[in-house]
């Protein structure tokens, strides 16, 4: 039979890995930058310098020539979006996930040339 202090340290243990789990179930790990790792890969670094340059990292930025999201994804990109991601615009185009998505999806189609931060690799 466990000591009191055994199931003491053992209950500790459960209950911060069930915190950690919550806590990445929750989406408290996954930031605009673990995504951008994630899909872009050996070009994250550019990537995250023309999301920055774009949106200042901000999912919910908005221009005034009616780009939207993270990379700045301009709304002629809508019906093309809403085919390669599979999620529709109106509700997911300022999801980080989502506009990562097809913002990887657009670049090995064009490269950078979409964007115009490019300027700044």
């Amino acid at each position: 039979m466990a000591t009191t202090s055994t199931t003491s340290l053992r209950a500790r243990r459960l209950g911060r890995t069930g915190l950690f789990a919550i806590a990445i179930l929750a989406g408290a790990a996954c930031t605009p930058q673990a995504y951008i790792g994630q899909f872009f890969g050996s070009q994250a670094a550019n990537a995250n310098k023309i999301a920055y340059c774009e949106s200042k990292m901000d999912p919910d930025a908005v221009s005034p020539t009616n780009d939207h999201g993270l990379f700045q994804i301009n709304a002629v990109h809508r019906g093309q979006f809403e085919q390669v991601t599979g999620q529709p615009w109106v509700t997911h185009r300022y999801n980080s996930y989502w506009n990562t998505v097809y913002a990887k999806w657009l670049y090995d189609q064009q490269g950078w040339g979409p964007w115009a931060c490019k300027r700044v690799l």
